[in-house]
């Protein structure tokens, strides 16, 4: 059976329906939310991640002479972390809306809901991503990506785009710059396999521009756009978004909706799979229809969701920030 649109009303949709429905256009708008490391299938109760970590093996010890020998504990451990609860704000469609307008007024607000959903959490997910556990010889604590892991950009000085609220210039993102996070992910001994960069819209265009004609005829064979894949380069497959990260000029993360400042930096983010992960709870539609107090309908939505790096060590994670 095909999966069906958003044309149904949504008292008319099952739960399992929906869910579906919220995963393929979360998966469609933001492809990199799943091209990460799943770790659903450590949630507790919807809402929480619970993961045991075994412990230190034990020595080795060569031709052993003294007796008896020392047994130690393992001392195995768990990481946890709580999924995030993203809401919608309901949306009233009064009765004479329901009754008199030429267009299911329904169908129309689910989607606004749905957009809004998905583009939230694609972009709080890669914050997320900057956010870690860190083992401080007790437990896992939280911690942030080190600007070691920072990659600047190179190329020429360029103009800003205005409207997203940075002023001056900086430097334009280039192939270089790209086969800097290739080196350096190839230095932490990530593996090849499974590496993707998310490049914000400007950025993506200075990074086309920086190619020569027999490197941007090779980078269009490889685009995969069923995928979200507009090509690959330096061993990763590109992809592009409307907005990615930025970081202020104290290199710390902007939080996701928050106004760009005019000293701050916009980032393209390389990572590797198996170095991210993201894990998934409830997904729940609300609704109260014919309501007595509003004359009306009520909706709204809820998803649960989390993301984080996976090495302590941050190995496989590199934002490209402007410079």
């Amino acid at each position: 059976m095909a999966t069906p649109g958003i044309t149904n009303a949504i008292s008319n949709i099952p739960v399992e329906i929906f869910a579906a429905y919220i995963i393929e256009k979360l998966r469609k708008t933001n492809p990199h939310v799943h091209l990460a490391t799943s770790e659903n299938q450590y949630v507790l109760s919807g809402s929480v991640v619970h993961i045991p970590q075994a412990g230190n093996s034990p020595d080795v010890v060569k031709n052993r002479k003294t007796f008896p020998a020392v047994a130690m504990q393992r001392g195995d451990t768990n990481i946890t972390y709580a999924l995030d609860v993203y809401t919608t704000n309901p949306t009233h469609i009064t009765w004479q809306e329901g009754a008199e307008i030429n267009y299911n007024k329904t169908d129309s607000v689910l989607n606004d809901h749905v957009a809004t959903l998905i583009e939230g959490i694609g972009d709080n997910i890669m914050y997320n991503w900057m956010n870690g556990l860190k083992w401080n010889g007790t437990a896992y604590v939280p911690d942030v990506l080190p600007v070691a892991n920072f990659i600047r950009t190179t190329g020429a000085n360029t103009p800003v785009n205005a409207s997203d609220g940075q002023t001056g210039q900086r430097k334009a993102f280039t192939y270089l710059d790209l086969a800097r996070a290739e080196a350096m992910m190839n230095k932490q001994n990530v593996a090849k396999t499974s590496r993707y960069c998310l490049v914000e819209s400007y950025m993506y265009q200075q990074l086309i521009d920086s190619l020569s004609s027999n490197q941007m005829a090779a980078f269009q064979q490889t685009a995969d756009l069923k995928n979200g894949v507009v090509g690959r380069l330096c061993g990763f497959d590109i992809m592009e978004r409307s907005s990615v990260l930025a970081f202020t000029a104290a290199d710390a993360a902007v939080l996701p909706g928050q106004a760009l400042g005019a000293t701050d930096n916009l980032a393209a983010l390389c990572w590797q799979k198996d170095c991210v992960a993201t894990a998934q709870g409830d997904i729940v539609n609300f609704e109260t229809l014919k309501d007595p107090l509003y004359y009306g309908d009520i909706f709204s939505m809820l998803v649960k969701i989390g993301g984080r790096c996976r090495r302590k060590d941050w190995e496989g994670l590199i934002p490209v920030v402007q410079a």
